[in-house]
């Protein structure tokens, strides 16, 4: 397969891009570990705020796993299908023109915030195949259940971004071919924010959703305690008194 990522730093942004436009950004095993190594280079770095993630070219955001490779036991190995409970514990967000099928829809729900242009279309073809969806149980999260099941069990159909947008899985809808300017232009906007506290939040967020109510706001109380504690929070108090835009060192 070669290459399958291509990385980018955009200031505090790291754009990491599917980069197979001839195979329509498809991946393997090694692909998958590319894109898993490229965002934990985004957590390892402190330079970095926040991520994206997109496809080369419009036809495609990643129509998914090479099938070959699926039937011959190509995927054994972590980080699949670990990938979508998550891609990084910063903000990351899609960028998705084209196809987003099957392993697309898998990278994407590890994102954070989903962008697609409006000509898009989504899809779980798995079922046409017999192949495993091993990952569906964060798609579930991210869904009601009668959604997730629609893509799920409806494999030989492919749903426009607007239903995406409907089910609230997509946060925009934008025209076709701005959906990495947009996702930049909000990666900007969140590294402008206090770090901490945009992972703060993201954990309680995720985790919110399965734990019990008193070890939600336990999690909660964790979280305030720490972010009350940083200098981070005197900055961004001073700043506010002082009008004017915080600068934020995440200590």
């Amino acid at each position: 397969m070669g290459e399958y990522v291509r990385r980018e730093r955009r200031g505090a942004t790291l754009v990491v891009t599917l980069d197979r436009p001839e195979r329509r950004n498809a991946y393997d095993g090694p692909g998958l570990k590319a894109v898993a190594a490229a965002f934990a280079e985004l957590d390892e770095d402190p330079s970095l705020r926040a991520g994206v993630l997109t496809g080369a070219g419009r036809v495609a955001f990643c129509a998914g796993a090479e099938v070959a490779a699926a039937a011959g036991g190509g995927f054994d190995d972590p980080p699949y299908p670990e990938v979508a409970e998550g891609l990084s514990a910063k903000p990351v967000v899609a960028a998705i023109e084209g196809l987003c099928l099957g392993g697309g829809v898998m990278l994407a729900t590890g994102c954070d915030l989903r962008i697609a242009g409006r000509s898009a279309s989504f899809g779980l073809p798995e079922a046409r195949w017999n192949l495993p969806a091993q990952w569906l149980g964060a798609l579930a999260r991210s869904l009601l259940p009668a959604h997730a099941l629609e893509l799920a069990l409806l494999a030989d159909e492919r749903l426009p971004a607007q239903r995406l947008y409907e089910m609230g899985w997509l946060n925009r809808v934008v025209p076709d071919g701005t959906a990495l300017t947009v996702a930049l232009a909000w990666a900007e906007r969140l590294s402008a924010l206090a770090p901490a506290a945009l992972r703060c939040f993201k954990q309680l967020i995720l985790r919110g959703t399965w734990l019990a109510p008193e070890d939600a706001l336990a999690l909660g109380h964790e979280h305030a305690r720490a972010l009350i504690a940083m200098r981070d929070t005197i900055e961004g108090g001073a700043a506010f008194a002082e009008r004017r835009a915080p600068r934020f060192e995440d200590r």
